[in-house]
């Protein structure tokens, strides 16, 4: 029995001085090195918090039309499943609209609402709601979501209204500036008022009175398509506003058998 352990460590060792085994043993060193370096990447990346809020929009396709027929992409009328590109303007005559972008996130323009699609959505004139991976300009000012509902509004004295329903949203500068600027947080719940130079409100609540207003109005009645998060959502109303009355579209659908 020991000499049998000997002959086949003494036939191993002569196994390993073959050129075939050095390069098999060089190969799979060489893929152990490639395999840590690609994970380790991939923990960098992950780290630096790369996650789906920043993934650019660069494609909106309209999901549903409401209250007539005049939405528009590029200034032609547009309808159901007609898509509009990176640069391109949707707007809104008498109509409101649901838009469904490249990367999960879902948006409703009232009516008379102009935007761009690009990497953030750019509110032009009127408003939109929008939920989920989604980035937007308001003026100067860039609104980082996170996993977050939220609507804009540009007001008739030219100050916007960002009011997050659900999640939390972060604001900061477009343009990089010669020192950091800290990111302004806004919770759910609550209000800022925003200029298009740039200069940022405080954080107000928003009223019971103001979230009834919002559930029961441009941006919520009538459509059928739920938002991305519509149960968060649901969530966040219940919890903030206890009393609140909700529109068909943000009701908890029965489960047959238990009503």
């Amino acid at each position: 029995m020991i000499n049998e352990v000997f002959m086949q460590k003494r036939q191993w060792q002569q196994f390993q001085q073959f050129p075939q085994f050095r390069q098999f043993q060089q190969f799979w060193q060489f893929r152990r090195i490639i395999y840590f370096l690609v994970s380790f990447s991939a923990v960098i990346i992950l780290g630096m918090g790369l996650s789906p809020a920043q993934a650019q929009i660069n494609q909106a396709t309209v999901t549903e039309v409401l209250d007539g027929n005049q939405v528009f992409i590029q200034g032609r009328q547009a309808r159901i499943n007609s898509t509009a590109g990176a640069g391109q303007q949707v707007s809104t005559g008498s109509s409101r609209a649901g838009l469904r972008f490249n990367n999960g996130a879902a948006g409703r323009l009232r009516s008379n609402t102009s935007l761009v699609i690009g990497q953030c959505i750019q509110v032009q004139q009127g408003g939109i709601v929008a939920s989920g991976p989604t980035n937007a300009c308001i003026g100067s000012i860039r609104v980082a979501t996170r996993g977050t509902t939220f609507l804009t509004e540009l007001g008739t004295d030219d100050i916007y209204a960002m009011k997050v329903l659900e999640g939390s949203v972060g604001l900061a500068p477009i343009e990089n500036t010669s020192s950091p600027v800290p990111e302004i947080s806004v919770r759910q719940g609550q209000k800022v008022s925003i200029t298009k130079d740039g200069r940022i409100g405080n954080p107000e609540p928003i009223t019971a009175v103001e979230a009834q207003e919002i559930v029961n109005g441009d941006y919520f009645t009538g459509f059928t398509q739920p938002l991305p998060g519509t149960s968060n959502l649901l969530r966040s109303l219940q919890e903030q506003y206890p009393n609140i009355s909700l529109p068909p579209s943000l009701r908890p659908t029965p489960v047959r058998g238990l009503w």
